[in-house]
């Protein structure tokens, strides 16, 4: 029992124990003794791809134990392509086959360089592989993962921010609500004052933009050719303010003497509740302040 609870112990405290330290930290020991028979082998230990191949596996443990996990595939990978340096020609054609079926999991233009890069014909008929031509093809089918994976650590780290602001503007709303009601009672929406009644707008606003920028992320990096421009936490951020905006302008407008003039609604605003309603509607999507802004300007021609 003790020996469990230590083991559970490191494994909520230390970083080796998460999944991807791990999945690297056996893939390096599984490895190195195949590596090794590879050079045995090949009857050339001084041959400059298994030495540099040995330098990148050493790079690699240090990535490892720095936590650089990132920098550790990359290295791991560029020595198992130098690993092709060692094979012998049916090793190399068995290589070639395996890359043209995993090229269906490639993106266009990859699949489509890879199989001009290993065929002769339409048949996909496989030509003489040189140890050149094989190492790049699976230079290509690697940067593609890698490009995934970075990707993947964009998303990630950008819906790790936006759930931690969506969480933190419920709590507000909760303690925001609280207050109101320890002050003011049941009856808190009676005796709200203008100020108070800016602060429950600004934290709906918030709520909406931020709803509507987890949306956002997740349809932009999906079919954005720039992940980087979908997963940005500049342009998400902005994107967050500028709902923010719009929602104060809304807010403006209906204490304005404008609201009285243009019918932005089918219904009365009567409650302090129905104002925390639109700021979120309004912080989610900029339709409604684009249709206030048209309605006191009017439509472009």
């Amino acid at each position: 029992m003790k020996n469990k609870i230590h083991a559970l112990w490191l494994r909520l405290t230390s970083l080796e124990y998460t999944p991807r330290y791990t999945r690297l930290a056996g893939d390096l020991a599984s490895y190195r003794p195949l590596l090794e028979k590879r050079i045995a082998v090949s009857g050339n230990d001084k041959a400059q791809w298994a030495i540099q191949a040995r330098v990148l596996l050493d790079q690699a443990g240090l990535f490892l134990q720095k936590h650089k996990i990132d920098e550790g595939w990359k290295s791991y990978h560029t020595a198992k392509r130098l690993e092709v340096n060692g094979m012998n020609e049916n090793e190399k054609q068995a290589i070639a086959k395996e890359l043209l079926v995993e090229t269906s999991k490639l993106n266009d233009w990859r699949r489509d360089a890879i199989i001009r890069m290993l065929t002769v014909d339409e048949k996909l008929t496989l030509g003489q592989i040189t140890s050149e031509v094989l190492i790049r093809a699976l230079e290509i089918k690697d940067e593609h993962y890698n490009n995934q994976y970075y990707k993947n650590t964009l998303s990630r780290s950008m819906f790790q921010l936006l759930f931690m602001l969506l969480l933190l503007f419920i709590a507000g709303a909760m303690v925001y609500f609280g207050v109101l009601i320890n002050q003011n009672g049941s009856n808190y929406a009676a005796q709200l004052p203008l100020s108070e009644l800016l602060i429950g707008v600004l934290i709906f606003a918030f709520l909406g933009a931020i709803t509507s920028a987890i949306l956002f992320t997740r349809y932009s990096t999906q079919f954005s050719r720039l992940t980087e421009i979908g997963s940005n936490s500049v342009v998400t951020l902005s994107k967050i303010f500028v709902g923010v905006s719009f929602s104060v302008f809304i807010f403006l407008l209906l204490q304005s003497s404008v609201a009285g003039s243009i019918q932005l609604f089918s219904f009365t605003l009567s409650n302090p509740l129905d104002y925390f309603a639109v700021a979120f509607v309004s912080g989610f999507s900029e339709r409604l302040a684009q249709k206030a802004i048209e309605a006191i300007v009017g439509k472009e021609k």
